[in-house]
Parts: C-alpha cells; sequence; structure tokens
C-alpha cells in the first residue's frame, strides 16, 4: 500500500469515528430536551420554546445612583449625635509616611489629596505655619462639626499649637449644658490632632459674645484614652477646662 492510499485509509478511520461520536452526542442532547418537552417545569419566567429577551440596559442615571446606593453602603457607620460626637475622629495623616511615598499606601486616600499631602510633608513636619494653615484650609478637619455649631473657625498660631473656636447652637447649649461644650471641645481637639502634629490644641465656644469654655488639651493627656468609656466633661476639666453654662439661660 503506498503512502497516499496510508493516509486515505486513516482518514477514512476518523471521520467514521467522528459520525459515531456525533450519533452519542445527539443521542444525549434527544434525552435531555426530550426529558424537558415531556412534562419537565420550564425555567422560572419561561415558557416551552421560548427564549427570555435580554433585560434592558439600564439609564445612565439609574446606573449613577446605584453606584451612589453602593458608596453609602460601603461608608455606612453609626450616626454621629451628641452621645457619641468625641468618641470617633478623623483619621490620623501620618506625615512622615506622607514625605517618603508619591502614592497613598492605605488604598483609601485619594491620589489627588495624597499628593497635596506629599508636596506639603516637609513643611509640616517642620512646624512652618503657613503650611498649618494651607492643610486646615484644604482638609476642612472640622467639617463634620459645623451642623453642631453657629460658626466655626481655625488657626495655627505656633508650630505646637493649634486653636479652633466655635459659636454654640443656642438650643443645643440650653439643653445639654456642660455636656455640649466638652463634647464639641473633645471631639475638635482630637480632629485638629489627626490633622497636624502640633502638641496642644486650645478650643474656645462663645455664646451672644461671651465665652463659655476655654481648654487647652495635651495630646499626651489624650493618647491613651478609651474615648468610649470617658465622660467628656470630666476629662475636659482634668485637662484645666474652664465652662461656664451661665448665658445658655
Amino acid at each position: 500500500m503506498t503512502d497516499e492510499e496510508k493516509l486515505l485509509e486513516q482518514q477514512k478511520r476518523l471521520s467514521e469515528q467522528q459520525q459515531e461520536l456525533l450519533k452519542k452526542l445527539r443521542a444525549i442532547g434527544s434525552d435531555i430536551w426530550g426529558g424537558l418537552s415531556g412534562g419537565a417545569e420550564a425555567p422560572s419566567g419561561e415558557a416551552a420554546g421560548q427564549t427570555s429577551a435580554p433585560s434592558p440596559a439600564p439609564e445612565a442615571g439609574q446606573m449613577a445612583a446605584a453606584e451612589k446606593t453602593k458608596k453609602r453602603e460601603v461608608l455606612h457607620r453609626p450616626e454621629v449625635t451628641l452621645d457619641n460626637l468625641w468618641m470617633t475622629a478623623d483619621e490620623t495623616i501620618d506625615w512622615t509616611e506622607a514625605l517618603s511615598r508619591e502614592t497613598p499606601a492605605d488604598g483609601l486616600t485619594g491620589q489627588e489629596l495624597w499628593r497635596f499631602y506629599h508636596e506639603q510633608a516637609e513643611q509640616v513636619l517642620r512646624g512652618n505655619v503657613a503650611a498649618y494653615a494651607r492643610v486646615l484650609r484644604k482638609t476642612n478637619p472640622l467639617g463634620e462639626l459645623t451642623a453642631y455649631a453657629d460658626g466655626m473657625t481655625m488657626r495655627a498660631p505656633s508650630a505646637e499649637r493649634v486653636e479652633g473656636s466655635f459659636t454654640c447652637r443656642e438650643e443645643l447649649l440650653r439643653q445639654h449644658g456642660a455636656a455640649y461644650l466638652a463634647s464639641m471641645g473633645l471631639r475638635i481637639a482630637r480632629d485638629l490632632f489627626a490633622c497636624l502634629p502640633v502638641t496642644e490644641v486650645g478650643v474656645t465656644a462663645y455664646q451672644n459674645g461671651e465665652k463659655v469654655l476655654e481648654v487647652t488639651y495635651p495630646r499626651d493627656a489624650l493618647r491613651h484614652v478609651a474615648f468610649s468609656f470617658i465622660n467628656p466633661v470630666e476629662l475636659t476639666e482634668r485637662c484645666g477646662g474652664i465652662i461656664r453654662t451661665e448665658a445658655a439661660q
């Protein structure tokens, strides 16, 4: 037998094997679909012999709304109230890491904001008060507290000290008194400590033009405090705070 004849014989045998395989596959398919048409229930929402139409693509507005909902779910945390205001605080900015890295390591800080940190880090670590002021304007660390005050200000008078002041909400001061003042003072201190590497934060509160809170919180005094279990009034007074509630009367 010539080589050409051998090749034809091999092709013939291969063709016969393929035909046999196709017969087996058809038999299997017949068993499956025959069982379905013979009384098996079609998948929910589909009639026998029909296919469900693809769902229409969501409109752009629907997609945006869905994405916002997902983000809200991811970022959800317990509502901040006067009962827990001092227990939480902003994430601490690691200025040493910001100086050494051009990209964030935590995966949470946006690249644009991290670039700002990186640009300011050297001057911040040197205690440059102008850099402090730029950071305060950019990050607005007391932004979450504006609902609890009629006005707020921040300033950096020195490399070691940052100050925050607020004008009281009259109804909150009247209802909660010293607890309101101390809760605000402690939360302001914690947020400013998280923002800048200072050793103390001064907080002042005003009502009707009168000073109703004056306190300086040293960083060391707050370093190992279990905030979920402390009384903010007692802690503020231990830090030398002066609380006057007569203006609320």
